[in-house]
């Protein structure tokens, strides 16, 4: 029979900011409709709004780590010696599929609500200036555009459905009072169809096309 005491049952480990961030980054996958408020945030990872905030100022502090967490810090590595344009492809790729698993953060930042988009417009505004965008309203739009592009359909598409709804949307045409502008789009349908689910790489494609665009005419 041993002598050693029994484990004393002590507190629980305190939390820490990295350890909250991770937890609603995980709750935001799972559900991510949860509101994000600190209370609701609070009761769903078992802690108390007043633990939470030892950790961050506000909701904002608190979004804005958790964005950094989902779409900076988990971005895939781009092998060395990557030019800007596949660096900017992979970040609208990769922000594109993050942003559509949680949309409600994603609205957040793109309303501009939250700090959250201050370190991804950096990396960004990094990437651009190194491809020769110096100007500063030219690297501004740049970033804006690039942003927008990768974001703004990731909202678009997280109302939408998994699969295009080509026969409701044939049968609205139907009854649309325009028959020719009906018809006009009819035609677009399963274009529209075949397009649902991998429309992003072609954006990714033509943002940067235009971005280059706008290298050569800045270059004249």
């Amino acid at each position: 029979m041993s002598d050693a005491p029994a484990p004393r049952r002590g507190r629980p480990p305190k939390l820490s900011r990295e350890q909250i961030t991770r937890d609603v980054a995980e709750l935001l996958l799972a559900d991510p409709a949860v509101p994000l408020t600190i209370s609701r945030v609070a009761e769903a990872i078992g802690a108390s709004p007043m633990s939470l905030y030892r950790h961050f100022t506000d909701r904002d502090d608190l979004v804005a780590s958790v964005a950094k967490y989902l779409l900076f810090d988990e971005r895939p590595p781009v092998r060395k010696g990557a030019s800007w344009q596949e660096q900017i492809r992979v970040w609208m790729l990769h922000s594109y599929r993050q942003s559509i698993r949680v949309p409600q953060l994603t609205q957040l930042i793109a309303s501009g609500e939250s700090p959250a988009w201050i370190t991804d417009s950096a990396y960004l505004a990094g990437l651009l200036q190194e491809a020769g965008f110096e100007d500063g309203r030219a690297l501004a739009e740049a970033v804006y555009w690039v942003a927008t592009a990768a974001l703004g359909q990731a909202v678009i598409d997280a109302m939408g459905r998994p699969q295009y709804p080509l026969q409701e949307t044939a049968d609205a045409l139907s009854r649309h009072a325009d028959q020719a502008a009906a018809e006009q789009v009819s035609r677009l349908l399963p274009h529209f169809a075949a397009m649902h689910g991998h429309h992003m790489e072609r954006i990714a494609d033509w943002t940067i096309a235009a971005l280059e665009q706008e290298l050569r005419k800045g270059a004249r």
